[in-house]
């Protein structure tokens, strides 16, 4: 099931603000920040990814 990625991105964005984590400015901020957003957002998507399969 290949997924688009504006709508891939669109979930994600909706998964972080449930879990109260703030979406990302536009603008340059710390190294530390991109990493823990990017860690986040690898763990939300497999989290999605396994619950899309398991409904399968």
């Amino acid at each position: 099931m290949k997924m688009n990625r504006k709508a891939l991105r669109k979930m994600m964005t909706e998964f972080s603000q449930e879990l109260g984590m703030p979406t990302p400015a536009k603008r340059n901020g710390s190294m530390g920040k991109r990493l823990l957003l990017a860690a986040g957002s690898i763990a939300g998507f497999y989290l999605i990814r396994g619950l899309f399969n398991r409904m399968k």
